[in-house]
């Protein structure tokens, strides 16, 4: 059993094996980090839009506690193609069919590993 912790205010905490260190959630690319305000202004988008797009990418965010949406980095780069498409004029409603058939292509690519 590992030494507990000293945290803040003098409470005792033992680190749990089970529970990832904090880097190695920052490191993850598909860690849900980043909330619906922060990723709107990443993305330099309106929360509404966000959510529109959200939905034609065809993402479910994480909602830990709180319930609020959470977005990982993979999720925010989908977002940011699927913004992109929207600022060239692209419907909303077609933005989904070609996240879809760039997915499938990317998957056909030499050297595609999942």
């Amino acid at each position: 059993m590992s030494p507990p912790h000293r945290g803040g205010g003098g409470r005792t905490r033992r680190s749990s094996p089970s529970t990832p260190r904090w880097t190695t959630r920052l490191e993850d690319p598909d860690e849900p980090l980043y909330t619906l305000a922060v990723t709107a202004d990443l993305l330099e988008v309106d929360t509404q839009t966000l959510r529109r797009l959200e939905t034609a990418a065809g993402l479910t965010s994480e909602r830990p506690s709180g319930n609020q949406r959470r977005f990982s980095r993979n999720d925010i780069d989908l977002l940011a193609r699927a913004a992109e498409l929207n600022r060239q004029g692209t419907p909303v409603a077609a933005i989904g069919h070609i996240l879809d058939l760039e997915r499938q292509i990317a998957d056909l690519s030499p050297g595609h590993d999942d």
